[in-house]
């Protein structure tokens, strides 16, 4: 994943190759009976067990690596799904302003107040000097 792999990674690694390449044969997996059957000096046995500890040390080596693209995809999901609920939520608003009556300028309305306060026929007109 890395471009740029550490010296003693690569020392590893070799080493790990120059031991798995002594092996003319695939080596059994490590721990299967066949492994366990193998004598203690066979090129087999230790090829076994350097690909088991190599496959281990390569996801160690990968880890930071793995981890900060794991996050950034669950960022990256988290966000999509966000911004895909933000933009139902905006059209819904929309749509409920736009069944909504307009309310016209602030001239309008007020003109609609006064208009509604304005004495009306049948109105009883009080009993002042003004009646």
């Amino acid at each position: 994943m890395n471009a740029a792999v550490a010296p003693e990674v690569t020392a590893r690694r070799s080493w790990s190759y120059r031991l798995i390449s002594r092996c003319s044969v695939p080596p059994p997996k490590f721990g299967t009976r066949e492994w366990l059957s193998l004598a203690e000096g066979d090129h087999r046995k230790i090829a076994a067990v350097v690909i088991a500890a190599e496959a281990w040390a390569r996801g160690g080596d990968e880890l930071p690596e793995l981890l900060a693209q794991e996050v950034a995809d669950a960022r990256r999901a988290f966000k999509e799904t966000e911004d895909a609920e933000y933009r139902a939520r905006a059209a819904e608003h929309r749509e409920h302003y736009k069944r909504l009556p307009k309310a016209g300028t602030f001239v309008d309305r007020r003109a609609a107040q006064l208009a509604a306060a304005a004495p009306q026929p049948g109105d009883y007109q009080g009993k002042g000097a003004g009646a």
